[in-house]
């Protein structure tokens, strides 16, 4: 595994030190030729200030870490917050050995192509997916999280590797960033919350994870979300048992049912997604997403269709 297209997105063309709070991951990374240090490493100057990094929280603490973010600020770091998603063996081999195979340049070409779209399309964009037809009209203020238009890192910058393989549209303050409409087949989710609220979001974003997860090795796979004025109505099983009121407890009370996010995902879809674990990398699958939730006191649920056909991008 050479993990060529992680080692072209840092200056050096080189493998980044791996820094982590989880001893069991640096071994992981340390076997297959990267250099590791700890958190504690890191704060008390074990093994100097790597410049070059990919951080990977992966055990429960209070973030930010302060300390931590004041020493790696001059270098260029790649964030996979683990944390805010699942943090078992078996999620590091799978973060792992996904990140051996990512095309970092393909993705941030294919942002590039889902934002020129964005930027001028006038049409409602239409998509379908697996007989389902979801309409998305996009408004005159349309808001875009952060994405990464180009395979590189600098010093003193820190992005979160989910910039480099979405293009993400979330709700502007007075709602028109989108207008969606429809039905949408949902093969696989991912469920996260934000690394600062970890005490307080992650035990509903774990307990929901469970309940889906169940659903997903019941074969009750692929859901069909239906969605009105961007708000979602139903979420239904293979055999139609509605989810949806089981679901929204364990998202935050802000604009719950009502979607924060729509996802331009900037990965091809491929066998090798396991949606059985809870991955990040697992969102931007292909295709496109839609999500429930902010993460702040709740879930972030993010409900994936990788094999959508998207009508009106070029």
């Amino acid at each position: 595994m050479s993990f060529e297209g992680l080692r072209e997105i840092f200056p050096s063309k080189e493998l980044p030190t791996v820094v982590s709070d989880c001893r069991s991951l640096l071994d992981k990374f340390k076997a297959s030729g990267f250099r590791t240090l700890s958190v504690d490493d890191v704060c008390n100057d074990r093994g100097g200030i790597p410049e070059e990094v990919l951080l990977v929280p992966a055990v429960p603490a209070i973030h930010p870490n302060v300390e931590l973010n004041g020493r790696l600020s001059g270098s260029a770091v790649l964030l996979v917050p683990l944390l805010a998603f699942a943090h078992d063996d078996r999620s590091i081999a799978y973060m792992h050995n996904r990140l051996g195979t990512l095309d970092f340049a393909a993705a941030c070409a294919n942002n590039r192509r889902a934002i020129e779209n964005i930027q001028h399309t006038r049409d409602i964009l239409s998509v379908d997916s697996e007989g389902c037809h979801l309409q998305i009209e996009l408004g005159d203020n349309v808001d875009v999280f952060a994405p990464k238009l180009k395979p590189e890192l600098s010093h003193g910058e820190w992005i979160s590797i989910i910039q480099f393989f979405e293009i993400g549209l979330v709700p502007s303050d007075d709602y028109g960033s989108f207008n969606v409409t429809g039905t949408l087949a949902c093969n696989g989710v991912s469920v996260a919350h934000h690394l600062h609220s970890h005490f307080e979001s992650g035990p509903p974003a774990h307990k929901i994870w469970s309940m889906l997860a169940q659903r997903y090795s019941n074969g009750e796979f692929p859901l069909v979300l239906e969605v009105r004025d961007s708000t979602m109505t139903r979420i239904l099983t293979r055999d139609g048992q509605d989810l949806l009121p089981e679901i929204l407890p364990y998202t935050d009370d802000m604009m719950r049912g009502n979607l924060t996010e729509v996802g331009f995902g900037a990965l091809a879809p491929s066998d090798q997604v396991d949606w059985s674990i809870n991955s990040q990398l697992n969102e931007p699958a292909g295709g496109i997403h839609l999500a429930l939730g902010a993460g702040e006191e709740a879930a972030h649920i993010d409900f994936v269709s990788p094999y959508a056909r998207i009508s009106g991008f070029n």
